[in-house]
């Protein structure tokens, strides 16, 4: 099943059939504000769906390692935003930034420790004052029946975890964290680590 959600068209329908993609929506409609022209930077945006249930006045970049992802989003939305393949890394900071906002959906979970903490303190880096590194992850939590834990045992990413570790490691980067746990976002049982940290 890994390997054929490596393909960008079969990835999405598998995010929407299962509500995963809809969680991420309503997430961010519930988390986040967009000012009109904000500079919105989105770390792994996968085949570039999101950017239709944003606003179109602002101006986004998605950035994504799997080059046929980025291809993907090129051909169906690079008439209202750009994509690039490449690592966010120190120089991604400083040429993509300032932005009012950063979105790591599906991400973090991705990225063990401390490759973690260094990737978020170039998000912090790449911030206005003010500006909001918006986080969603599936996390591990007391409860969980069978079909979620195997879900979440599943993952394509190696670095589930629970959300008081998502937690710690924002806080490393970031004096001004928020993290809300959500259980009822999606058609299938899952839940989700939201985290909202603000640049001081």
């Amino acid at each position: 099943m890994k390997h054929v959600l490596e393909m960008p068209a079969l990835y999405q329908c598998y995010q929407e059939l299962g509500g995963f993609f809809g969680a991420r929506v309503t997430a961010i409609r519930d988390y986040l504000e967009f000012k009109p022209d904000a500079r919105v930077i989105d770390i792994g945006c996968g085949p570039g769906y999101i950017v239709r249930h944003l606003p179109e006045t602002i101006d986004y970049v998605g950035l994504d390692i799997d080059a046929p992802s980025i291809a993907f989003a090129r051909t169906r939305f690079g008439a209202r935003a750009r994509f690039e393949a490449r690592y966010f890394d120190a120089d991604a900071a400083r040429e993509l930034g300032p932005a009012d906002v950063v979105m790591m959906n599906g991400v973090m979970h991705h990225i063990g420790d401390d490759d973690l903490v260094a990737t978020l303190r170039h998000v912090r880096s790449a911030l206005n004052p003010g500006g909001v590194l918006f986080t969603l992850d599936g996390c591990y939590a007391p409860g969980q029946g069978r079909l979620e834990k195997w879900l979440l045992d599943n993952d394509r990413g190696e670095h589930v975890r629970r959300a008081d570790e998502y937690h710690r490691l924002l806080q490393a980067a970031f004096p001004d964290v928020a993290m809300h746990v959500r259980n009822k976002l999606s058609r299938l049982p899952y839940t989700f680590a939201i985290g909202v940290a603000k640049a001081a």
